[in-house]
């Protein structure tokens, strides 16, 4: 599944804020190993659920494509003061940035919120929560 342009377009909607990282993650473990920052984002391929289309079978297909955004915030700083950037804020700007933009300009249809879930709060100050959107795209079989 192709995030760069979800990735792109939320780097330059989240530019502003104070996150240390907006980075692409192949998975749930691999982001949760790796990051060392917060504030963070990380863009997670879910699922991808062909259909074929009745006029032309199921060789040209819609594509529903679910991915989550992955956010990590420290609940308190180290000098025991409120995080950098809260879970409330993020999420509301993910949303924002995201609801209603349009990654696949060949099918037009936008993103939409699907749900969200807390992954991660071992009591170290470090929340990890993710939101989960999808969208519909095409599939050609003459360019794929």
């Amino acid at each position: 599944m192709d995030l760069q342009p979800i990735l792109q377009h939320l780097r330059g909607q989240l530019a502003d804020l104070a996150l240390r990282e907006i980075e692409p993650a192949p998975g749930l473990d691999a982001a949760l190993r790796t990051s060392r920052t917060t504030p963070a984002v990380y863009l997670l391929p879910l699922s991808e659920k062909g259909r074929g289309l009745d006029h032309t079978g199921d060789v040209d297909q819609l594509e529903h494509r679910l991915f989550a955004v992955l956010q990590v915030v420290d609940v308190m700083a180290p000098d025991g003061t409120t995080g950098v950037v809260d879970l409330t804020t993020l999420r509301r700007r993910v949303k924002k940035a995201l609801i209603g933009f349009v990654p696949d300009t060949s099918m037009g249809d936008p993103v939409l919120f699907v749900g969200g879930e807390l992954v991660q709060f071992e009591g170290d100050g470090r929340l990890w929560w993710s939101d989960e959107f999808g969208f519909t795209g095409y599939y050609d079989r003459s360019n794929p």
